[in-house]
């Protein structure tokens, strides 16, 4: 499954593992790196949050304010994808994953 979560941020899964990765260009083509590692899709989010949130480059306590609300936004639109994604999957797509095919 992969989630995106915005146009530089995704979580990916493998059989055991979510995986916050970022884009990024070498020799002129885009791939993803692995970032953080999590037991859960929660778990995932919340690190992906917390790093835009010291990632900011607020210097009052609005400004902080403001950026803890774009990661709220950010997240909040890749939790609906995510549920609207697992809604979709089919037993079969359920299956190969559980089966590591």
């Amino acid at each position: 499954m992969i989630i995106q979560i915005d146009e530089q941020y995704r979580v990916t899964t493998d059989p055991y593992q979510w995986i916050v990765q970022k884009k990024r260009s070498r020799k002129n083509k885009e791939e993803w790196e692995s970032q953080t590692y999590h037991p859960s899709f929660e778990s995932a989010l919340q690190s992906f949050g917390e790093c835009l949130v010291r990632g900011s480059d607020a210097e009052t306590l609005v400004d902080a304010l403001a950026d803890v609300e774009k990661a709220i936004t950010i997240l909040s639109q890749a939790r609906t994808l995510q549920l609207e994604q697992v809604l979709t999957v089919s037993e079969e797509e359920i299956e190969q994953v559980c089966l590591g095919r």
